[in-house]
C-alpha cells in the first residue's frame, strides 16, 4: 500500500473552492525574502507563513517535459530550545516546517514517484528529524538525511533531504508521492542558539518508477528536479489533504 498521507482527485470547481480557502488561511509573505529561488531574511516573525516551490523533472540530466512536483513549506516553530546532552543543559535554535509535497507530474508521464525533497540551508544543521504534521498522521518521509546525495553528478549533495532512505536520498524505495497525489511531513532541524535568520535554497527532488506515456525507451527510470520558480502563498493547482485543516 502506497505511504503517502493523502490523496485527491478534485474537479475544477472544487479545486478553485479550496484554493480559494487555502489563500485566505495563509497570511501573505512577510519578514522573508525570495531572491531567485532561494528563500532569505527568514526569521520567527515569519511563523504561519508559507512560500512554495515549483520543480522540474531530468532524466540524464536533461529537462523531460511533464515531469514535476510542487512543496509549499510553512514556518511553524523558530525559538530557542534548551536539550541535555551528555548531562549538560544547552541551548540551540529549532526551526520546523510543515511541508505539503505534491507529483504534478502531466499526462506525457504514465507514472512517476518523487521520492525525495531536499535543500540547503544557510547555517550549519547540528541534527534533524522527519515526524508527522500533528500527532494523528505519519510522515510522508521517515528519515532526515545531513549532507548527501540528491542530485545527480560530482556536486549532488544537499544540506539536507529527506527520504524513507537512511544515510541518502537517490534511492527512495516505496515511499513518495505519485502523479495527482500529495503528502505531508514536519521538517525540523537544529542551528547554533546564535542562528537567528536563515536562508534556504538549491531545493530539488528525486524520481522514481518514471514511465514516459508515448514511448518505451526509458520505461522505470529515475531522475532529478531542480527548483524553477519560488514564489509565496499556495498553488492554485494546490490538492486536499487530510491535514489541510492546518493550511
Amino acid at each position: 500500500m502506497s505511504k503517502f498521507v493523502a490523496k485527491s482527485f478534485l474537479g475544477l470547481a472544487t479545486a478553485s473552492a479550496f484554493f480559494a480557502v487555502f489563500s485566505a488561511l495563509t497570511p501573505s509573505v512577510g519578514a522573508f525574502k525570495i531572491i531567485g529561488n532561494s528563500v532569505e531574511n527568514i526569521t520567527a516573525d515569519d511563523l504561519e507563513k508559507s512560500f512554495i516551490v515549483f520543480l522540474g523533472g531530468q532524466i540524464d540530466g536533461k529537462s523531460q517535459e511533464g515531469l514535476s512536483s510542487e512543496a509549499t513549506f510553512k514556518l511553524v516553530q523558530f525559538e530557542t530550545v534548551t536539550k541535555k546532552i551528555k548531562g549538560v543543559l544547552q541551548e540551540f535554535t529549532q526551526v520546523s516546517f510543515d511541508i505539503l509535497l505534491s507529483n504534478t507530474s502531466s499526462n506525457a508521464i504514465s507514472s512517476s514517484r518523487t521520492s525525495s525533497l531536499g535543500f540547503d540551508v544557510s547555517d550549519p544543521i547540528l541534527d534533524a528529524k522527519s515526524a508527522g504534521t500533528d500527532a494523528s498522521t505519519a510522515p510522508l518521509f521517515t528519515n532526515a538525511n545531513l549532507s548527501t546525495k540528491l542530485f545527480d553528478g560530482k556536486n549532488g549533495d544537499v544540506d539536507l533531504c529527506f527520504s524513507d532512505n537512511r544515510n541518502n536520498c537517490r534511492g527512495g524505495k516505496n515511499g513518495g508521492v505519485k502523479p495527482k497525489e500529495t503528502g505531508s511531513f514536519s521538517a525540523s532541524f537544529t542551528l547554533s542558539p546564535s542562528a537567528k535568520e536563515i536562508a534556504l535554497s538549491n531545493f530539488g527532488v528525486r524520481y522514481q518508477s518514471i514511465d514516459l506515456a508515448n514511448t518505451k525507451k526509458l520505461d522505470d527510470e529515475s531522475g532529478t528536479g531542480y527548483a524553477v520558480n519560488v514564489a509565496p502563498n499556495g498553488s492554485k493547482n494546490w490538492t486536499d489533504s487530510k491535514d489541510s485543516h492546518l493550511w
